[in-house]
């Protein structure tokens, strides 16, 4: 089986803002887009937050997976609210 290439990459930032506590969440990571047809779309976010009571049950490191751009940030979104955080961007 052929390694897939990659067609895209680029830096993300993803802010929220946490409902109860109206601290900020921002996550890093890399957007690729490869050629393969399924999942081609990987998004592998990092925590930058920094030492609060948010960063106790928010992950460090996440990584999302799908079909195209709209279901990999629906996951993202779908995250955020799980853990009481409003996407913003």
């Amino acid at each position: 089986m052929p390694k897939s290439t990659i067609i895209y990459q680029s830096n993300e930032e993803i802010i929220g803002k946490h409902i109860r506590s109206k601290e900020w969440v921002m996550y890093s990571g890399k957007l690729t887009i490869f050629d393969r047809k399924t999942n081609p779309i990987v998004l592998k976010l990092k925590s930058e937050i920094d030492d609060t009571f948010i960063g106790e049950f928010m992950e460090e490191k996440k990584e999302f997976k799908g079909n195209s751009l709209s279901n990999v940030y629906g996951k993202v979104a779908k995250w955020y609210l799980k853990n009481g955080v409003i996407f913003q961007n």
